[in-house]
């Protein structure tokens, strides 16, 4: 049963009576989908994710195989046979894609469910596609099987195409939202391609054969154009191997890679037996040339960049390692010297206060301002050494804290009354208010509370020449919260000093607080402690020489 019509082909495929982009947009094509699919795999073929990318190529050069039959074959027996191979292997085609696809986002193979779900799609045109439901005759003037595909066999397969884009468009959406920096980008790149490949591809051979079924279009020779599709979806697996290294093939096989697909191209102009068709190869070999060539060229320059920075990082986390000891010896430096040094402190200033009360002898009045002096310096040197061994606790992490519940209210009036007379020796006054709802109770410390609150006092007092300073202590029971507030009218802060003021050894660069004794660390102890029993402190300033307001906060007890 032939088709006398038409010519014999020679070779199985080639006929002289055939439009010429049939074998530019079927012979390359599927020369290169058949390379990329087998040199993939071939780098790793237990890899699930190589082994579907040549299942894809394979299934496309099904479809093409089957097409060139079509359109060049005149035994109608054979092409009755072959006719229903577009279904199954455009079937394949779309659902290898889109398994390939769901596999590239998880980094891993799909469970059981999804795979009997990929598979359900795929039984029903197995079992049909050589039944009446397929087709039902064949003509042999036109030798083609248009007119007798079944309607809803054709629309059923068609149906599977276009769920597998859909699918494919949503699974790639929620996975690029959920990846991160060069996974992000190869996700966008990959899903980009497939698309653009699969949109081609079932538009070009399920639209444009439905147009030639309904009359709208002589022949479906315009289906040819939709195979180039391939060529792009090759050429976004080649970038991204080169790339980002996918399908784990190394930059030396990806340049093998690359000079293999444009010598595929350039080969086709042996095919050509057109000006037409060889003006054709040479433009996209041409192009191919150049392309590759610069992407190897830019990829190569980028890796050498990348060797760069990894070497830089490398000593950077060598130094930082070697910083890290060296912070952990001073941590450890600063411990045992704090210690040490208490001992003697301790000795001072028991001693001067004996000398003072009279226990070793009548103190004259010549004496007297130099034994005060040495008390006041061997007390600010205890503070100190305190701060140092605080800091030490608190970086190491050995600070401990004994938290029970403690009236918040009672302790800052306490502080209050036991530093009035150091304010007012100072010719401030020193203002204690309260405005509570609750009983003032929280959960913490008392000590280091105690300590926090005689940190922010003693700034205030030190840092204010003149005027008063206030201490409110308020409640929100909405918030659960308790503050208390302590407002000065002293050299006050500019936003850069207030931006670094919790930070060790910051102290402002206004002149007037130079001239003060301090470390700068008081009040990084003091955030350290407060944010260990969950409370908080801040600071606020109009600006230099117009005061400050600290805040100190904590959760009330329940």
């Amino acid at each position: 049963m032939f088709c006398y019509l038409y010519e014999q082909p020679t070779y199985l495929f080639f006929a002289s009576d055939i439009p010429e982009i049939l074998y530019y947009s079927h012979i390359p094509t599927t020369l290169l989908a058949l390379f990329i699919g087998f040199f993939v795999f071939a780098s790793n073929p237990r890899r699930r994710l190589n082994q579907l990318l040549l299942l894809i190529t394979i299934a496309f050069a099904a479809w093409t195989t089957t097409s060139l039959f079509g359109w060049t074959n005149i035994n109608g027996d054979l092409l009755a046979f072959m006719w229903p191979f577009y279904a199954i292997s455009s079937t394949l085609l779309a659902v290898f894609c889109l398994y390939f696809a769901l596999v590239f986002y998880k980094g891993s193979d799909v469970s059981f469910h999804t795979k009997l779900s990929l598979l359900a799609l795929v039984v029903p045109v197995l079992l049909f596609s050589h039944t009446n439901l397929s087709l039902t005759g064949f003509d042999l003037t036109s030798c083609d099987a248009f007119a007798y595909d079944g309607v809803w066999f054709k629309k059923y397969y068609t149906l599977v195409g276009f769920i597998s884009v859909v699918w494919i468009a949503v699974a790639g959406l929620l996975a690029y939202k959920k990846s991160k920096g060069e996974r992000k980008k190869q996700i966008l790149l990959m899903t980009v391609g497939i698309e653009i490949f699969l949109f081609l591809f079932l538009a070009s051979t399920f639209i444009f054969s439905y147009l030639v079924n309904i009359g709208l279009l002589e022949d479906s020779r315009i289906e040819m154009y939709g195979l180039f599709g391939m060529v792009l979806f090759v050429g976004f697996i080649s970038f991204m191997i080169v790339k980002f290294k996918t399908f784990n093939i190394k930059l030396a096989g990806a340049q093998v890679l690359m000079l293999a697909l444009i010598a595929l191209i350039g080969s086709q102009l042996f095919f050509a037996n057109s000006v037409t068709g060889a003006i054709l190869v040479l433009l996209t070999f041409l192009l191919s040339l150049l392309g590759g060539s610069l992407l190897i060229s830019s990829i190569k320059k980028e890796m050498h960049d990348k060797e760069k920075l990894q070497l830089v990082t490398n000593k950077l986390e060598k130094a930082n390692d070697r910083l890290r000891d060296l912070d952990k010896l001073k941590s450890e430096f600063v411990s045992i010297a704090s210690h040490q040094l208490r001992s003697p402190i301790t000795a001072i200033r028991g001693y001067v206060s004996l000398l003072r009360e009279g226990s070793y002898g009548v103190v004259t009045e010549k004496m007297e301002e130099p034994l005060q002096r040495i008390e006041e310096s061997s007390k600010r040197m205890a503070m100190t050494i305190e701060d140092y061994l605080n800091i030490s606790l608190i970086e190491s992490g050995n600070m401990k804290y004994d938290n029970s519940e403690m009236n918040l209210n009672e302790e800052v009036m306490h502080l209050c009354d036991d530093n009035r007379k150091g304010a007012y020796e100072k010719g401030l006054d020193l203002i204690y208010r309260s405005d509570l709802k609750s009983n003032g109770i929280i959960h913490a410390d008392a000590n280091k509370v105690s300590q926090i609150i005689q940190n922010l006092l003693n700034n205030s007092i030190k840092y204010t020449p003149e005027g008063r300073i206030k201490v409110l202590v308020r409640d929100d029971v909405v918030r659960n919260m308790i503050y208390v507030e302590i407002e000065d009218t002293g050299l006050g802060m500019s936003q850069i000093t207030l931006d670094n003021l919790f930070q060790k050894f910051e102290r402002s660069n206004n002149k007037e607080t130079l001239k003060i004794n301090g470390t700068g660390i008081g009040l990084f102890i003091a955030q350290k402690m407060a944010e260990a029993m969950n409370g908080k402190i801040s600071a606020d300033s109009e600006g230099e020489n117009e005061g400050s307001r600290f805040t100190l906060e904590f959760p009330l007890s329940v």
